[in-house]
């Protein structure tokens, strides 16, 4: 089903508050993004004015902005060092002069009340929309598609319809939508390639024993001095991935909002500049050794007394250190990964620090 456009309309006993909201975000917009997250902004908060009722009614104009800011930044992915603008989220609050837990706070009711969500086509950059595969599935008679794979004739209909942002083949024949779409694949970073390394062959059942120290973060210091230690075990299975591993450690530590997140293997030691790093490979980019959704525990080769690192969230750095404690050769019946131990509280995901 199409989707109504964006617009900058508001009712015009919310326009002033508009005007007031959008004043503010355009000059962060100015000094720390650019003009495609200020519109997105200012249609987001357009959004909110039109809701009845509109929650903008009460509450302070730069929490609100600040929120605002937020949930469009968390569904591009600016709060990720790779991305162009970027930003942390603790030099956003900074900037608008509010509390993390405020600004935070804010943001999870704009998310909830626009279903806003990462990756999500309707509030996803104009520039990003090439590389945002969300924004080409389509379902034809239950099953799921890509609708670059469809014939022209197909994608113009769904183009039409708002289905899709446009049509893809056309791009060449349009500079506006050249400059939106991916680059080809002759033109586009290849990045880094994997490593070769001597494989051990392991059963797809086989058992990992794994210690999960947290060692950097956003902790407050009356925290810290509470939990002095704050560690998981963790067991799973060779054959399941580094994303099920990264869903157990998100369960384990308690947080609530996803981030991007990579894991780094080899070297000397956890986040060796030679290690290989393992992502969330979108769009076909290759800058990691390897992808998160592809690449299991069996395909990394540790070994027990093996120490890597995992980083979540690149605006807050949560980094942590696992060990390899054992290596079991088949898992007992049960469901993996799975929480076996744990040590210290999970600190707050957005702690105010203030």
């Amino acid at each position: 089903m199409a989707k109504a456009p964006k617009s900058e309309k508001v009712p015009k006993a919310m326009q002033e508050t508009f005007d007031r909201i959008t004043a503010i975000t355009d000059d962060f917009a100015a000094h720390r993004l650019n003009a495609e997250y200020a519109a997105l902004i200012r249609q987001a908060t357009a959004a909110l004015c039109r809701k009845r009722p509109s929650p903008l009614k009460t509450g302070r104009d730069r929490s609100w902005a600040c929120g605002i800011s937020h949930a469009i930044g968390m569904a591009n992915f600016l709060f990720d060092p790779s991305q162009d603008p970027h930003i942390s989220a603790s030099e956003l609050y900074a900037w608008f002069g509010v509390s993390s837990s405020t600004g935070q706070g804010k943001s999870k009711q704009v998310r909830d009340l626009l279903d806003i969500g990462q990756l999500d086509p309707e509030w996803c950059l104009p520039s990003k929309l090439g590389a945002n595969p969300m924004a080409w599935l389509v379902s034809v008679n239950g099953l799921i598609l890509d609708a670059r794979s469809a014939p022209p004739q197909v994608q113009e209909q769904l183009a039409a319809a708002g289905i899709i942002p446009y049509v893809p083949n056309a791009v060449e024949d349009n500079p506006l939508l050249a400059a939106l779409a991916p680059p080809s694949p002759g033109s586009r970073s290849q990045g880094k390639k994997p490593k070769k390394t001597t494989v051990i062959n392991r059963a797809s059942d086989a058992l990992y024993v794994l210690e999960v120290d947290l060692i950097h973060g956003p902790v407050a210091e009356s925290f810290i001095q509470k939990n002095p230690q704050i560690a998981r075990t963790i067991e799973i299975k060779g054959a399941q991935t580094l994303q099920a591993l990264h869903r157990i450690l998100f369960q384990a530590f308690d947080r609530e909002e996803e981030h991007l997140y990579e894991f780094q293997v080899g070297g000397e030691g956890p986040d060796d500049p030679e290690c290989q790093r393992y992502g969330l490979v979108l769009d076909g980019q290759l800058d990691y050794a390897g992808d998160v959704t592809k690449t299991s525990l069996n395909a990394l080769n540790l070994m027990p007394g093996d120490m890597f690192g995992y980083t979540f969230d690149f605006g807050d750095d949560w980094w942590h250190v696992l060990e390899v404690k054992a290596i079991h050769e088949t898992a007992p019946k049960g469901k993996y990964p799975k929480i076996t131990h744990r040590v210290g509280k999970s600190p707050p995901q957005y702690a105010d620090l203030d």
